[in-house]
C-alpha cells in the first residue's frame, strides 16, 4: 500500500493549518463546510485580490528603502505621532503611510473564522501566506484595549469584537505564525508613500504608485516647496556676494567666484522652470490621453 500521498497530505494540512485554535476564533460560519469546490474557487480568488498586490510583488527586492521588515506600530502609537487613520479597501495601501496619514486595510470578518480558514484558505499555500501575514500584521496592530478601541471606531474591526476574545485570538496568531514564512508584501511593516513612488517609477511601472493629489496645485505646491526654499537661500547668497565684491580692495579672485556662482544660479533657475513646464504639460497631454481613450474604450 502506497502511503505516501497520505502522508504528505497529512503533513501540508499541518504546515496550512488555520493559525489559532477552532475555540479561539471570533466569528463561525457554519456554512463554510458546505460550499461547494467551484465557490470555493471563487472565494480564493477574491480573497487573493484582495490581500495581494503583483506591483508590490515585482517591486519586493526594494522595499528596504520604503520600510523596515516588521516595523508596525500599534493604532495607538499612530495617534500618539499625530497620523490619522484612514480606512482602504486595496491590498496595495495597506500600512502605506504619508505625512501624518496611514492607510490601514480592513480586516474581514472571515479570517478570523476558523471554518473558512480550514475549507477555504489552507489548500492554496499563496493565498494562505497572504492571509497569514495579514493577521499578523493586525496582531501587532492591536496590542491594547485602546487599540481595539480605535480598530472599532475606524470601521476596521468588528464592533462585535470583545478585548478578551481578541487578546486569545492574538495570542494564538503570534504563536502560530512564530518563526513562519510570510507572503513576501507581509514581511515589511509600514510603507512610506514618497519612496514607494520612487520605486515605481524607477521600475518602469508608472509614474507613480498612488497619487494622493486630485489638481495640479496641490501637486506642485507640495512637492516643490523644497525647491522654492532653496533658491530662496541661493538668493541671500547672491545677494552677499554682491554686498562683498561692491566693496573697494575685493581680490579678482573672489569676483570670479561670485561671478561664476552667478551664472550658475541663473541657467539652474532656468533649467528648473523649464523642467517645471514641461512636467506641467506632460501631466495635461497624459491625463487627456486617458480620458481620450477611456471613452473610445467605452465606444462614446
Amino acid at each position: 500500500m502506497d502511503i505516501g500521498l497520505p502522508i504528505a497530505t497529512a503533513a501540508k494540512e499541518a504546515a496550512l493549518a488555520p493559525p489559532f485554535a477552532k475555540n479561539n476564533q471570533l466569528f463561525t460560519s457554519p456554512g463554510a463546510t458546505a460550499v461547494g469546490a467551484h465557490t470555493k474557487h471563487a472565494e480564493r480568488a477574491l480573497l487573493l485580490a484582495s490581500l495581494h498586490d503583483d506591483d508590490l510583488d515585482t517591486m519586493h527586492r526594494w522595499l528596504w528603502y520604503a520600510g523596515r521588515k516588521g516595523n508596525i506600530s500599534p493604532l495607538h502609537h499612530q495617534k500618539v505621532i499625530c497620523r490619522e487613520i484612514i480606512l482602504t479597501e486595496r491590498a496595495r495601501l495597506h500600512l502605506v503611510w504619508f505625512g501624518r496619514t496611514i492607510y490601514i486595510q480592513r480586516l474581514n470578518d472571515e479570517l478570523l473564522d476558523w471554518n473558512y480558514f480550514s475549507e477555504v484558505i489552507w489548500q492554496d499555500a499563496s493565498i494562505y501566506q497572504a492571509a497569514t501575514g495579514f493577521l499578523l500584521s493586525y496582531a501587532r496592530l492591536i496590542g491594547y484595549p485602546s487599540d481595539l478601541g480605535i480598530a472599532q471606531s475606524t470601521g476596521l474591526v468588528n464592533k462585535s469584537v470583545t478585548w478578551h476574545t481578541w487578546q486569545s485570538f492574538r495570542t494564538d496568531v503570534l504563536h502560530h505564525l512564530a518563526g513562519c514564512d510570510m507572503h513576501d508584501r507581509y514581511e515589511y511593516g509600514e510603507l512610506r508613500l514618497d519612496c514607494l513612488n520612487q520605486i515605481y517609477c524607477l521600475k518602469w511601472l508608472g509614474l507613480t504608485y498612488f497619487n494622493v493629489y486630485r489638481d495640479y496645485s496641490s501637486y506642485f505646491g507640495q512637492n516643490y516647496t523644497t525647491l522654492v526654499a532653496l533658491f530662496a537661500l541661493v538668493s541671500v547668497a547672491l545677494s552677499a556676494m554682491q554686498v562683498t565684491t561692491s566693496v573697494d580692495g575685493v581680490p579678482a579672485g573672489a569676483t570670479i567666484v561670485s561671478n561664476r556662482f552667478a551664472i550658475a544660479t541663473l541657467v539652474a533657475l532656468a533649467g528648473s522652470c523649464a523642467i517645471l513646464l514641461a512636467l506641467y504639460i506632460g501631466l495635461y497631454v497624459w491625463n487627456w490621453c486617458l480620458i481620450y481613450f477611456r471613452r473610445q474604450s467605452r465606444g462614446r
